[in-house]
């Protein structure tokens, strides 16, 4: 049930993201102003204050992060049972001898 939540919830976020990102205006107008060409002085265009968009943005960034790291640990944990029984493995090896090599 937690780990169907979680797996809803991040798909969730994850369109939520994917759309903030797209409705943000860009920050230079060409890629020259990108990389320190006309009215940019900095790497990845004009840095400003943050709007609405880039913090709801960075919010929602730091939950899928969260609730991704979250649910692979739930993951791990449910998933420690022995994947081969040693009767099984052993039962396997007697069979591979038993076959002729030519």
């Amino acid at each position: 049930m937690l780990i169907t939540f979680l797996m809803i919830t991040n798909i969730i976020l994850a369109i939520m993201l994917i759309v903030l990102v797209l409705l943000q205006q860009g920050k230079g107008s060409d890629l020259g102003s990108a990389f320190g060409g006309g009215s940019s002085n900095s790497l990845f265009g004009a840095v400003g204050p943050s709007n609405f968009l880039g913090k709801i943005t960075t919010v929602i960034a730091a939950l899928f992060l969260v609730i991704s790291l979250g649910h692979a640990y739930i993951l791990k944990q449910s998933n420690t049972e022995v994947l081969f029984d040693i009767d099984e493995l052993t039962q396997e090896e007697v069979i591979l001898e038993e076959v002729p090599t030519e």
